[in-house]
Parts: C-alpha cells; structure tokens; sequence
C-alpha cells in the first residue's frame, strides 16, 4: 500500500503573531507548513508549490483575502484547492462573501485550537477523499472506454471479413463444378483477401487486449533496425503489388546505421512498423509510394514511414491515438480500419521509452514519426 505524503498547508497573513500561533496548532497534526504575508506572495507561491489548503486571511494590504481567492478559482492548477477564510470579521456578509468567491470554511480570530485542527482536518480529508473518487471514476472511464472498443471490433469490424469469407466459401463449396475457372479464381483471391483481413484484425485485438491488462511481457534488447523492418517489408509486399504501391526501405542509406543499434522489444517494433506501414498502404492510392527512413541522433533513432496517400485532415490528426475518441476511415480501395493498430503503435512505442507523432496534409500524404533509445553498452538500460 502507498504511504499518503502529509498535506501541506499554506497560511497567508499580513500579521506573524496569526502566521505563528495559526502554524503551531497544525504543526501538532504533523502538517508541512508554508507562510506567506501578502495575496501576491501568496498566489506566486500556489502556482509553483500547489498546497492542499490555504488558510487566506480576508483584511491584507495591496490584494484583500477575496480577490486572491477569487483569482485562485479562475486557473484551473489551483482551483481545486480548498481555501478556508480566518478573519475578525465574522458578520454574515463577510461570511458569505467567502462563500462565493469560492471559500469552504471560515475561522474566526481569536484561534481555539481544536476549532481551527477540526476545520483543516475535515477539509483535508474531503479533498483526497475527493481526489480519490476522480482517480477512481478516470479508471473505471477508461476501462469503459477500453471495453466499448472491444465489443465495437468484434460486432463490425471483424464480423465484416467473416462474413465475407463465410459467403466466399458457401459460393465455392455448393456448386464448385458450375464456376468457371476465372470466377473461381477471383472467389479465391477474396477468399484470401478475407482470411488475412481477418487473421491480422484478430492479431491486433488480441496484441490490444494484451496490453490492457498488462500480459504482454516486454524485453528489450540491442536491435538492428532492418530486422524490425525488412520482414514487414516482405510481410506486405504483396498488399503493396497489387495496388502497384512502390514499397521501399531507405534504412540502409542512413549514414553510419550498421554500426548503431536501438534499445527496444523486438516483437513490440515489429507490430508497430507492420501497423504503420500496413495504414500507409491503405491510404495510399495506385501507383504511390510508401518508405521506410531513418535518422540517427546521440541518445536516439527516428524511424519515418512516409507516403504519397490522401493525408489526414488537420482536425483530426489528434484523434488518431486515443481511445476515447474512436477514429478510423476505409482506405483508398475501400479498406476497413478498426483504429486499433495506431493505439497498439502508441502504446508499444510509450513502453519502449519513446515517442510517436504524425505529420499531415490533406491530399498529400502522411509522415509517421516514432522515436527509440540508441543502444549504449556501457549504459544500464532502465526497464
């Protein structure tokens, strides 16, 4: 279990008798202490230290005790902060004037001890308490959000190849002996269209599902960049001959690349490349080009997998690698995409310590960028 830090409590008054007396109470509920005399002071100190409370004094000099608050509730760093107004003026206005600014609680002058510890300890509870409910609810979102994309790839977009190969196959096997032998070459070609449509689809669910729930296990090693890339070079090939894509890998032309290697989990870059490549294909249309680059740095490797495809519009380049915000288009021959493959490319490349960004217009393309360690042997790489 983690040990809670103690609260740290900011007391703003312009009177040190108040700061001293007001600091000796809390320090007896083993709270970290901060003092400040003015509202300026005061409002410099929460945007560089974000206390748990401020105990704000009402009657200041240059900013009064409301305004400080008031400017407190308008940034969204210190909003949540709870602030609790201590103050000689204990009228009802003055009170309510607290209340509206944004205050939780009021302490009147002079201090009694077990006053002022309750008020700060309740509060104080009632934020982590709080705080703990946010936690709680962005979790239980996320895992909302996680399941919803499962039942979405298996009701549409797995359910689309299946049937398509379910269909194929009844044509094939009813009556093999009526079909000319160009129609049942054509049924065999979808035939296999639909079985790799599928069998890749599942892959990357089941890569996915793996990855929330934390059982793919992760082993990085020393990597030499062309054996992450030439085998999905390979892999899709055929993909690309028949949209007549020109599939290129430029990694050899990078200066120096055979005596450097990256620091990752081979089978996790490998799912990356295939993913980002396998996009470029799709969204790329007859007689384009896809490639493959990279540019070495001194504690890092950039890989890019360019195209000449149809781009992406600017409105939704920050859709594309997250979850919650499901985002995928068909291709340029009417493609099916389920979106997961860019999320397995982001969290895949998080993991190995890196870094995944996209550069796009529409019209003219799209460049993936994704960023790796470089392999130092005389470093200890940090898993």
């Amino acid at each position: 279990m983690t040990e809670e830090l103690p609260f740290t409590v900011l007391i703003v008054d312009d009177n040190v008798q108040n700061l001293q007396v007001l600091a000796d109470i809390l320090r007896g509920g083993n709270y970290r202490i901060a003092m400040v005399k003015n509202g300026i002071r005061a409002l410099d100190f929460i945007g560089r230290k974000k206390p748990d409370m401020v105990l704000l004094d009402i009657m200041m000099p240059e900013m009064d005790g409301y305004e400080v608050c008031r400017r407190m509730k308008q940034d969204p760093e210190s909003a949540e902060i709870p602030v609790i107004f201590i103050s000689a003026l204990a009228d009802t206005d003055n009170k309510l004037r607290g209340f509206e600014v944004g205050g939780v609680d009021y302490i009147a002058k002079p201090f009694h001890r077990e006053e002022v510890y309750a008020r700060v300890n309740v509060h104080l509870k009632l934020k982590r308490a709080n705080e703990k409910l946010r936690t709680a609810n962005e979790l239980l979102q996320e895992a909302n959000a996680a399941k919803d994309k499962l039942f979405s790839v298996i009701a549409h977009d797995l359910r689309g190849p299946i049937g398509s190969l379910c269909q194929t196959v009844e044509i094939l096997t009813e009556e093999p002996e009526e079909l000319e032998a160009g129609l049942r070459g054509e049924l065999l070609k979808s035939l296999g269209i639909s079985v790799k449509s599928a069998h890749y689809l599942l892959e990357n669910l089941l890569y996915w599902a793996g990855s929330q729930s934390g059982h793919i296990p992760f082993s990085p090693t020393p990597v030499r960049l062309c054996d992450i890339v030439e085998p999905n070079i390979q892999l899709l090939s055929g993909i690309a001959k028949n949209k007549d894509i020109r599939l290129i890998s430029k990694i050899f032309e990078c200066s120096g690349e055979e005596e450097k290697l990256a620091w990752a989990d081979r089978e996790m870059m490998q799912i990356v490349l295939r993913n980002l490549l396998s996009n470029a294909l799709k969204f790329t249309p007859l007689s384009g080009q896809v490639s493959v680059s990279a540019l070495w740095k001194e504690d890092e490797v950039e890989i890019s997998v360019s195209d000449t495809g149809v781009g992406i519009k600017e409105e939704n380049i920050g859709r594309l690698f997250h979850l919650q915000q499901h985002f995928t288009t068909r291709g340029t021959q009417s493609e099916k995409g389920s979106g997961l493959g860019l999320l397995l490319c982001r969290e895949f490349t998080e993991k190995n310590g890196g870094t995944i960004r996209v550069e796009s217009a529409e019209g003219k393309g799209s460049i993936f960028r994704i960023t790796l360690p470089v392999w130092k042997p005389d470093e200890t790489a940090i898993q």
